[in-house]
């Protein structure tokens, strides 16, 4: 029930404006103009990128069990919450995501933090060979020099990092479940964590579900750690969070306007088509404020596309094109994306 609680919160975002797979895109993290666009557009910052490895399959299951109980509905290009599916998610408990600035890379901090809690835990018992809980080389070279660079095998060491794990697990954010599932999900001498699914079976939950709510307790554990009340466990969120938020592409297409090349002149350089370009500028005046849009639209065009958008409530651009025919979707898109940033 979980992951419908979250997908009825998306639904109900996308304010009937988007197809039926748009919440689906933007759970995986396509890197599409679109997708992109919508995290501003529709405020979803959150929910972007926060599942990557969402089957397609498990998605559409769960949108017909929405439509099954009257949650939703759909036509051949929008889907929309009913007020039965509202009620559903005014009476729920909001969750907390940060699915923009970590897209998936909270597993990447757990994985350091799960080994080392395993490796103290077999030195501890003068237990140095064992088989690691994690596969990844990185993780493993990782946590080689994070304790290297500590005295790991002291007392001490030990203590301390067990005091900052306890303290960050007291978290008023943290339900008792999100305790729960981390901590069984730890393995240590002679104890192995447990599996997704038996986890799902003592919780009488889908695996899904299970999964969600532990990425839900790791954002929020990530969100308060700092180096001066966590250090050693703010040293394991080194390259966590997404840097830049730009995909590879937009990143280039970034570079060649600061050096004040037009649109037209990078897809020349860059064997682009202009409206992927266009794609980029998109994605670049959703995540900096101060890029120069003069050039493509003046101030006033900005106010009257917005004026028209909040006057027909809609950001679809079709509608919103009829009050403006002198400018191009480009251009409306562009306004649209700049009043979210400037108001959102």
């Amino acid at each position: 029930m979980y992951f419908q609680q979250l997908l009825l919160l998306i639904i109900h975002q996308f304010q009937g404006e988007r197809s039926s797979t748009a919440p689906y895109y933007l759970l995986k993290g396509k890197k599409s103009g679109q997708t992109i666009q919508d995290v501003t557009y529709f405020n979803l910052h959150p929910y972007f990128c926060l599942y990557p490895k969402l089957a397609k399959e498990t998605y559409d299951d769960e949108i017909v069990k929405l439509l099954t109980q009257n949650f939703i509905v759909m036509n051949e290009s929008t889907i929309s919450i009913t007020e039965k599916g509202l009620h559903q998610i005014v009476s729920s408990r909001r969750p907390y995501y940060n699915g923009y600035k970590l897209r998936g890379k909270e597993f990447v901090f757990w994985g350091r933090m799960e080994l080392i809690v395993q490796t103290l835990s077999q030195f501890q018992e003068n237990e140095k060979k064992f088989v690691p809980v994690q596969k990844s080389n990185e993780i493993h070279q990782f946590v080689k020099e994070f304790l290297h660079q500590r005295d790991f095998q002291s007392s001490s060491f030990g203590t301390n990092f067990k005091h900052q794990l306890s303290d960050l697990l007291e978290n008023p954010h943290l339900l008792e479940i999100h305790r729960n599932l981390f901590v069984y999900r730890l393995s240590g001498y002679k104890n192995s964590g447990l599996t997704w699914e038996q986890l799902a079976t003592r919780y009488h939950m889908t695996v899904l579900d299970v999964k969600l709510l532990f990425i839900e307790c790791l954002h929020i554990l990530l969100n308060e750690i700092t180096e001066e009340k966590y250090p050693d466990f703010h040293a394991l969120t080194k390259n966590i969070y997404v840097q830049n938020p730009l995909t590879d592409s937009a990143l280039k297409s970034s570079k060649l306007f600061e050096k004040g090349y037009s649109i037209e002149a990078i897809a020349r350089i860059r064997f682009l088509k202009e409206n992927t370009i266009e794609d980029h500028v998109i994605e670049i005046v959703s995540v900096d404020p101060n890029f120069p849009i003069q050039s493509f639209i003046s101030d006033e065009q900005v106010q009257k596309v917005l004026q028209i958008a909040q006057e027909r409530q809609t950001k679809k651009l079709k509608i919103i094109r009829e009050g403006v025919p002198d400018l191009s979707y480009f251009q409306i898109r562009l306004a649209l994306t700049k009043g979210e940033e400037v108001n959102g």
